[in-house]
């Protein structure tokens, strides 16, 4: 019996210890609305890596563990820049009144927004929405922190980015995001790429500019051949071969989109024969 009482006993002391550590556990978000803590977050310019530093103050009077989670979104206080999704965690302790200062990493999450400068200020935020986080792991797993295809892939969740906006880099990296993307957003994989323009070095995603990609088609009999790009009334905006002979056969056909001067939105590159349409390829930007 006093075995079973020493045991008894142990086992409940064990679960006041761990009860004691998920109590002094906090989210900074859930710090700062208790009034545990003071910050101070301030972007140290640019869109992707270690873009943030925060300054953190226990204004408790007890040592806090924090935590900053992976998929939250810092907040910038100036509406006309991005704010940033957090991709590394970062965990610490303080002391009652001990200050801290951490590095945080993320990457922008408004892609038509400006570039943070430096000394912007920021503010906790919420955490993001359940694909943003989804992807904030990934990236975290993969070590992506620094990576622009990374980043191209988070406006693709974020703004809805065409998923042929995520081109630059090693072909490896970019394929294995737009798979992992497609996956979280059950968006196809387009068989082009989109480039944009940038009007300043604070513009990070302007206008495209250009969309460059693939069209394949078949021909069952010779026929001449016209292939042009098309808006959505079905008015030719580029023509990129008329009335070609073509012998029968299998084609792909290498093509640059210039899109910078039309308005965003659908259009459709269209193979037709005889004036009847053969193919069409849907592009989107």
């Amino acid at each position: 019996m006093k075995t079973l009482k020493s045991i008894i006993f142990v086992g409940l002391f064990a679960s006041t210890i761990n009860q004691t550590f998920a109590l002094n556990f906090v989210s900074l978000e859930e710090a700062v609305k208790k009034g545990f803590v003071n910050l101070i977050i301030k972007s140290k310019g640019g869109y992707l890596g270690e873009v943030i530093e925060m300054k953190v103050k226990n204004t408790s009077n007890r040592p806090l563990d924090f935590k900053l989670e992976t998929g939250r979104k810092l907040d910038s206080k100036n509406n006309n820049e991005q704010d940033i999704l957090v991709t590394k965690p970062e965990e610490f302790s303080l002391c009652s009144n001990q200050t801290k200062t951490i590095k945080v990493t993320g990457m922008c999450c408004q892609a038509h927004n400006l570039c943070p400068h430096e000394n912007a200020d920021y503010s906790i935020g919420r955490m993001a929405d359940s694909n943003l986080i989804k992807l904030a792991t990934f990236i975290d797993q993969n070590k992506y922190y620094a990576n622009f295809s990374a980043q191209q892939a988070v406006w693709a969740v974020s703004d809805n980015n065409s998923l042929g906006s995520i081109t630059d880099g090693n072909r490896t990296v970019v394929e294995t995001l737009r798979r992992y993307v497609s996956k979280l957003t059950g968006k196809v994989i387009p068989p082009y790429e989109v480039s944009y323009v940038r009007n300043s070095e604070r513009e990070v995603q302007g206008r495209a500019r250009t969309i460059d990609g693939t069209f394949d088609y078949a021909l069952p009999v010779n026929a001449h051949v016209t292939i042009g790009i098309y808006d959505e009334n079905g008015v030719l905006v580029q023509a990129l071969f008329q009335n070609i002979e073509h012998q029968r056969g299998n084609y792909k056909l290498y093509f640059t989109f210039r899109t910078l001067n039309l308005p965003s939105g659908v259009y459709y590159a269209k193979m037709k024969t005889n004036g009847s349409v053969g193919k069409e390829m849907k592009i989107e930007f």
